[in-house]
């Protein structure tokens, strides 16, 4: 079975059309949506129309909930406050019902999915460091978690129940290792932040046994020009380019 995975589209419809489009040629047999679907960008009735029709599971991440009086913004950043202000503001009845009811964590072909931390899904946190990572292992028995929010890709390996570090590259060939465990950040659709401007999503392949990244150009100026359009601010504007 091959499962796409997607996360951190952040209304950004351009990057999410041309990542669906890519994975409908890979033929998988599912695509999941681990979250943040709406916030920053200009288009989010659309992308959650995109979603609720492509997915087969959809998770709620942070900006989806601020969106719709789920969490408070105390914490977000001004530009961030700016965004789902907007958000909140034209989102339809519709798309603001869907969101509200999504889910935080879910398991899933014998694997697990949330938009932040398998450890209080609810509270947001952030997986930035192995340490951090480590933390987590416990709080699924699953052999992946796969997790999105930092827009960050990366894949750790937890050996031995022991031993966590960094796996390198951008493919993971699983078949042949043992007793051995995966936390995995697919990257964002809409808002990559690994200096590559490139939309990121993952297939997993069960069959095959393996998962690989996979990186998508789109129109990062028709994207930009609708959020100048919109009066975003230029912050959130400049870093869909530079990818960070």
């Amino acid at each position: 079975m091959k499962i796409a995975l997607i996360s951190d589209i952040h209304a950004n419809i351009e990057a999410l059309e041309a990542v669906l489009s890519d994975i409908k040629s890979r033929k998988v047999d599912e695509i999941l949506c681990l979250g943040d679907i709406v916030g920053y960008g200009a288009n989010p009735n659309e992308c959650i129309e995109l979603v609720k029709k492509s997915c087969s599971l959809v998770l709620l991440g942070n900006h989806d909930a601020a969106a719709v009086g789920l969490l408070s913004t105390q914490h977000f950043n001004i530009h961030a406050k700016i965004a789902i202000e907007w958000t909140t503001d034209n989102l339809k009845k519709w798309g603001h019902d869907y969101l509200a009811t999504l889910p935080l964590k879910e398991a899933k072909f014998s694997h697990t999915f949330v938009h932040a931390t398998p450890y209080e899904p609810n509270m947001w946190y952030y997986i930035t460091s192995l340490e951090e990572a480590a933390f987590n292992f416990q709080f699924f028995e699953t052999p992946f978690c796969f997790v999105g929010h930092t827009h960050i890709p990366i894949i750790i390996v937890l050996e031995q129940e022991k031993e966590v570090y960094v796996h390198p590259g951008e493919s993971l060939d699983y078949g042949a290792l043992a007793n051995v465990r995966f936390l995995i950040n697919e990257g964002s659709v809409g808002q990559p932040r690994d200096r590559n401007p490139k939309s990121c999503y993952g297939i997993i392949d069960t069959d095959a046994k393996t998962f690989t990244y996979h990186r998508v150009a789109y129109d990062v100026q028709k994207a930009q020009a609708k959020m100048r359009k919109i009066k975003m601010p230029e912050f959130l504007i400049t870093r869909l380019e530079e990818g960070r």
